[in-house]
């Protein structure tokens, strides 16, 4: 708070600027004791927080080298697309195939009649029932009921899952034009041709049994490696094991093939591992900026034992063998992982790719075993940013001396505030009593003037 303004008049003093004077004397080192601790605090936590980030980042990385799904994926190619796609699961055998596609699964498809009276046609009142197999389905149909009104509440029936309903209007067929519903079922494969029967008015049978078929239900069939495979829909599982294959369109024409070869996912692990270089180099390029002792910009942790502890547990990590590994790889250098004298980790793309394709199944072991290279980092790094680490309860102990900062700094101040008050009573209270001693001063100077041969005379 302000200094209440006392004037020194007993005094003659400027008592304001002394007792504030006094006052910043009072609270001046403390405040700056505090100022100093907290600028370092929030400086050593705002690096500690940068280390936490990128240590994350390459925890992050780490993690995806070590999960033993990733080194399982295949790569599937096809020659052209046109035709069909495939998946695969991790057991598929690498391999290459020609595969042929020579039909393709389709529902029933049939039509009504020409109606003359067009989409406002009517029939009498009576139940449509459409079966595939097992399945069947009911549709009310009431004489009030138009063509269109009947396509409409077909499709949109809950429990039709079995054909999709057109309604072709203006078209002709011989002397006749009006409208045609169409209906495409949905069922794939032989033998599930949809059947629509009908009780009630005559006239439903031209929208049931007197329906022209223009098209049987029909399996999908293709030749792989010249053998030959049907489905009632168009997806074939585990004609070539641990493969699944899609067909969409029948082969331009017959005899050709089109080539699906299955390999080991070389290019994904290939990527994990650039992806993960490049985030080793942006931690390096974090801890170089916050150990840097240059004295125009000092880094916010040099000098700093977690920081070089934590670096140092990293570079002997990354320079020692992969205990119990079985093949040829038991470090990062014979994989074609290098660090520079930098620091930064480069990679050999020729040693890479020759490990990759020669031993590729070695990699799950150096990278993701019990013991493996990007397990032991993941742990190493958790045990600084994760519950309880080392950055973790460093970053809660700062935080609670920011607290207890905060605390000092309201003591401080009452503390101040009191000292403050204190000073203007004394100083008050001193002024008063000046005040008092001349106020007699001046009356004793006037009774001793107005002695006989005391006062001043001509």
């Amino acid at each position: 708070m302000g200094l209440i303004s006392i004037g020194g008049l007993g005094s003659g003093l400027d008592v304001s600027s002394i007792v504030e004077a006094l006052v910043n004397a009072e609270r001046a080192p403390k405040e700056n004791s505090l100022n100093r601790h907290e600028a370092d605090v929030t400086v050593t936590l705002t690096g500690l927080g940068g280390l936490s980030g990128a240590l994350d980042e390459l925890r992050s990385a780490a993690l995806d080298l070590s999960l033993s799904s990733n080194y399982e994926n295949r790569s599937i190619t096809l020659s052209s697309s046109d035709y069909f796609s495939a998946t695969s699961t991790s057991d598929a055998t690498p391999g290459a195939y020609d595969i042929e596609v020579t039909a393709i699964a389709q529902g029933s498809f049939q039509e009504s009649q020409v109606f003359t009276g067009g989409s406002s046609s009517t029939f009498g009142d009576g139940t449509l029932t459409f079966t595939v197999g097992a399945e069947t389905f009911n549709i009310s149909v009431s004489s009030t009921d138009t063509l269109e009104d009947i396509r409409n509440n077909i499709n949109s029936a809950t429990d039709n899952d079995l054909v999709s309903v057109n309604l072709l209007n203006n078209v002709t067929d011989g002397f006749d034009t009006g409208s045609v519903l169409t209906f495409d079922s949905t069922t794939l494969g032989l033998g599930n041709d949809l059947v629509v029967t009908f009780t009630g008015d005559a006239s439903l049978a031209d929208l049931s049994t007197g329906l022209t078929s223009t098209q049987a239900a029909s399996d999908a069939s293709i030749l792989v490696d010249g053998f030959a495979a049907t489905s009632s829909t168009n997806s074939f599982e585990n004609i070539i094991q641990d493969v699944t294959v899609n067909v969409t369109k029948v082969q331009d024409t017959p005899g050709n093939t089109e080539s699906l070869t299955i390999a080991l996912d070389t290019g994904s692990t290939k990527s994990l591992i650039t992806g993960f270089v490049e985030t080793y180099n942006a931690y390096i390029d974090v801890v170089k900026q916050l150990g840097t002792a240059d004295p125009n910009q000092p880094g916010l942790l040099v000098g700093d034992f977690t920081l070089r502890q934590v670096s140092s547990q990293i570079r002997n990590l990354f320079a020692a063998d992969v205990s119990a590994v079985s093949g040829n790889f038991s470090n990062l250098s014979s994989i074609g992982i290098s660090t520079t004298q930098d620091g930064y980790l480069e990679i050999d793309n020729t040693t890479l790719d020759s490990a990759l394709a020669s031993d590729f199944d070695q990699f799950d072991e150096l990278f993701s075993g019990d013991n493996g290279f990007a397990t032991e980092l993941r742990e190493l790094i958790s045990n600084y940013t994760g519950s309880g680490g080392v950055i973790t309860s460093r970053e809660t102990s700062l935080n609670a001396q920011l607290n207890r900062i905060d605390d000092d700094r309201i003591n401080l101040a009452l503390r101040i505030e009191k000292l403050e008050f204190r000073l203007i009573k004394q100083f008050s209270a001193m002024d008063a009593i000046v005040a008092q001693l001349n106020s007699t001063q001046s009356y004793i100077k006037q009774q001793f003037d107005n002695l006989p041969g005391f006062g001043n005379k001509d």
